[in-house]
């Protein structure tokens, strides 16, 4: 089977019932707009609660390293997410939080980059690598363009520049110095 990343956006125009193989290859797969599937029993849910996990034997975080989700990742679907995230906002909840323990512990600053990287957030990595990669060829090539479009110029061939480019080139360019008081 072919190892495919497909990126949370585009995991949402996916048909609805996604192979199970597919899952092992890239759990967000089982994250969809209006349901979670649960990696073990197949069944859909809009959140998989600790109950639920309970009967596999298993917590949030055994589920979550076991299948390769980041550790912070809620196990709803997106659109109960979106719910939550707004009653946050609305009841102002960030304001309420006390202390955050980066922040009051400098040694935990020290130990930030110890942890094990998930196979969801190695593929997140992989995948805005492959966006960065894909800009910057596509600037390289627009600039390797205009670079060749220029030293056609140059030469005396390619296009000639349009009236309006022409214009701007030979407008009367605004006064640099004030003018002096008389």
């Amino acid at each position: 089977m072919e190892n495919v990343l497909v990126s949370d956006a585009d995991a949402q125009t996916l048909p609805d019932r996604v192979a199970p193989a597919a899952w092992a290859a890239d759990p967000r797969l089982a994250v969809r707009e209006s349901e979670i599937i649960c990696l073990i029993c197949n069944r859909s849910f809009r959140q998989i609660t600790n109950t639920h996990l309970r009967g596999h034997q298993l917590s949030a975080a055994q589920y979550k390293t076991r299948f390769g989700y980041n550790r912070r990742r809620p196990l709803m679907c997106r659109a109960l997410l979106r719910i939550y995230a707004e009653r946050a906002v609305r009841s102002n909840l960030a304001s309420r939080i006390g202390r955050r323990p980066i922040v009051a512990d400098p040694e935990l600053r020290r130990l930030g980059g110890k942890r094990s990287m998930s196979l969801e957030e190695r593929l997140a990595r992989i995948e805005a690598g492959r966006r960065r990669r894909a800009m910057a060829e596509q600037a390289r090539r627009i600039a390797m363009g205009v670079a060749l479009s220029a030293r056609g110029r140059r030469r005396g061939g390619g296009a000639t520049p349009d009236a309006a480019s022409s214009a701007r080139r030979f407008a009367k360019q605004p006064e640099s110095r004030p003018r002096s008081f008389r």
